[in-house]
């Protein structure tokens, strides 16, 4: 039994990669040596080439490394998870010279793939060529239901709608904290950008909030709370020390608040990198809507 997997992305265009076999576990993987299509090749070009790495896989050996390939990474994408919420795919499994073709659908909100059961067929390998057609529309569909924007409900009935973060962000949904959401660096774990539940303050005062974040932090360098009239938000605090930044923006969420915060580990975090999270907050803080169901 042999195969291929097409990735695609309508920016990036095509991933075309073969499987082969773990030694162990006789588990299919697909291999790092991939073929990269533009998003306006051509049909025929499509099929040559998923005939090409079809050949490939019935001669690809047994795959002996315990580190699995790390195929996506082409893409300049690092994390599998993100690499899947930003490519649709399909699946062509070849078994007895039959291909066995699956559209492949997001597993959960957090990335992976799964096989979407409402589109599947059948077909002898070398008429494959005639179905090129309906395996490109299948990698549209796919890529068109990949959401741009998140999303949760609050504990007060409100509905919290943003705009997702670039892709080196990994979802790990509450962080086991009291947390709606929270998001990491994939490189800089100590980075992180989250929208809290519960935040400690005796209360949403400047000099509550000072109190909280010295007793968390040390001394501040810098402390500044604003309140702000014409935006979705009402409050802007940052403040910073030797060693880490952080920044909030309070949104009101009927009775309560909901706070949506980030801090930087300056101390091990590149200064260029360091740049792109506040931007990326800012953008993230701009896109936030929160509305009452």
């Amino acid at each position: 039994m042999s195969g291929i997997t097409i990735f695609y992305n309508e920016k990036f265009g095509y991933i075309i990669g073969s499987h082969t076999k773990q030694a162990k576990t006789d588990i299919p993987t697909t291999l790092d040596q991939v073929e990269i299509l533009e998003p306006d090749t051509s049909i025929e070009n499509l099929s040559k080439y998923m005939y090409k790495a079809i050949e490939k896989s019935f001669n690809n050996p047994i795959y002996n490394n315990e580190i699995l390939p790390k195929y996506w990474t082409v893409s300049g994408i690092k994390s599998f998870s993100s690499f899947s919420k930003n490519f649709s795919s399909v699946k062509i499994i070849v078994d007895d010279s039959i291909c066995k073709c699956y559209k492949l659908m997001l597993a959960t909100k957090s990335g992976g793939y799964k096989v979407d059961k409402n589109y599947y067929f059948e077909c002898p390998k070398e008429l494959l060529y005639n179905e090129t057609n309906k395996i490109k529309s299948w990698l549209l569909m796919v890529n068109e239901n990949i959401s741009k924007n998140g999303g949760f409900e609050t504990a007060d009935d409100s509905k919290v709608s943003y705009k997702l973060l670039p892709n080196e962000y990994i979802d790990i949904e509450d962080g086991h904290t009291d947390a709606y959401q929270i998001y990491i660096h994939e490189e800089y774990e100590n980075n992180y950008i989250g929208f809290m539940i519960d935040t400690a303050y005796e209360s949403f005062s400047d000099e509550d909030i000072k109190k909280t974040w010295t007793r968390w932090y040390g001394a501040l360098k810098t402390f500044k709370y604003k309140e702000i009239d014409n935006k979705e938000y009402y409050v802007e605090i940052s403040g910073k020390n030797k060693k880490i930044e952080k920044q909030s923006f309070l949104f009101k969420d009927g009775e309560e608040v909901l706070e949506l915060t980030f801090e930087i580990d300056l101390a091990n975090t590149p200064l260029e990198l360091q740049k792109r999270i506040r931007k990326d907050f800012i953008e993230l803080v701009e896109s936030v809507k929160v509305n009452k169901i």
